[in-house]
This record gives C-alpha cells, structure tokens and sequence, in this order.
C-alpha cells in the first residue's frame, strides 16, 4: 500500500492559508493612524508572537515550495520548475531573514534606529519581494508552456499565480495578494492531496 509522499505539504498549505492573511492583514489595521514607516519601526523595535508567526509563515511556505519542486520533477520531468522553486524558496528565506533585524535590537547588538536603518531595512525586505515575484512569473511561464499536463488545480493554480506575481511587481496592488494567496494555496493543498498523476488530454 503506497502512501502520499505529499499529504504534509498539502496540509502545510491550508494551515499556511489560514495563517498568512492573520498575520498580513495585523500591519494594514494601523496603516489608518500611522505611516509605513512607523510600523516597521515599531515592529522592529519589539520581539514577540507576530514574529515567530512570521518565522513559522516563511518555513511553511518554503517547504511547500521544496514538496512542489519534488512534484516537478516526478510528474512533470519539469528540471526547470524545479529550479525556480528553489529559487523562490531561497528569496523567502532572505525576507523571512529579517527578523534578525528584531532579534539584534531585542538583544542590544542594535542600540539606536535611526530613519536610515528603517529605511534600509524596508529596501532590503522589498529587494527580496520583487525578487521572488519575478522568479515566480518566470516559474508560472514554465508551467504554462506546459499547460496540456497540468491538471484542472494545476492549471488555475498556474493562472492565478502569474497574476499575483504580477500585483505583486506593482507594489501597490500586491495588497491584494493577502486574500489572492491563500486561494493558491488551497489550491495547492487540493494537488498535494490528490497526489493526481493524470496528464489531461486536449
């Protein structure tokens, strides 16, 4: 009896799916009363749960793009795909990085925060977003060219993907990927589980 190889990762996602707009949509409450800056400036100069979340929501989100980069290759041959995904991985990692930005004001290494260090901090996290977001149209172009294969998920997940990396490239609009998100990832979840082999014929 053969198990599912992917049955975590598709659990990994709908707990991620729940998790990633609690903690995006916390910032977007204050965003009424105080600026950007304020907020990152006031996140950084505290360490408590929204962090760890914030730890948690980036491990998760690497390892489904490490179980998805698996499900490349075995079911696509997809080397390329794969690739990206690391990739991608690799920019989450490097944003999620900067909570040690918390931990070095938590522990004194940090002693002031001057606007400079706020402004630094801001530029280094949005690099690594427009980063990924450009790896990720790349990696949803590859999927694309292999569209016949796909499944029915695959291929809206593959959709909506591209057009998230999109807004996201806009900045402004990528607000809009706190509630676009979790749709890919349910979507995401609904493939791990499935674990469907079936190329679609058209």
């Amino acid at each position: 009896m053969s198990s599912n190889p992917y049955k975590g990762a598709g659990i990994a996602a709908l707990i991620l799916a729940v998790l990633f707009p609690i903690y995006w949509l916390h910032p977007l409450h204050f965003l009424a009363v105080s600026s950007f800056q304020e907020i990152l400036r006031a996140d950084v100069m505290t360490l408590n749960a929204w962090d760890g979340l914030f730890v948690l929501i980036g491990a998760l989100e690497v390892y489904i793009y490490l179980m998805l980069a698996r499900m490349c290759r075995d079911q696509l041959n997809g080397e390329l795909p794969a690739v990206l995904l690391y990739v991608m991985a690799g920019f989450v990692v490097l944003f999620h990085a900067t909570v040690l930005f918390d931990v070095a004001v938590a522990l004194g290494v940090i002693t002031e925060l001057t606007d400079t260090m706020v402004a630094l901090i801001a530029g280094v996290s949005l690099t690594f977003v427009m980063l990924y977001a450009l790896v990720a149209v790349v990696f949803a172009i590859t999927l694309l060219m292999r569209f016949v294969a796909l499944s029915a998920v695959m291929k809206v997940f593959t959709i909506g993907l591209l057009s998230a990396s999109f807004l996201q490239l806009t900045i402004v609009l990528g607000v809009a990927n706190i509630f676009l998100f979790p749709i890919l990832l349910v979507l995401l979840a609904i493939q791990f589980l499935r674990n469907d082999h079936s190329v679609e014929v058209v």
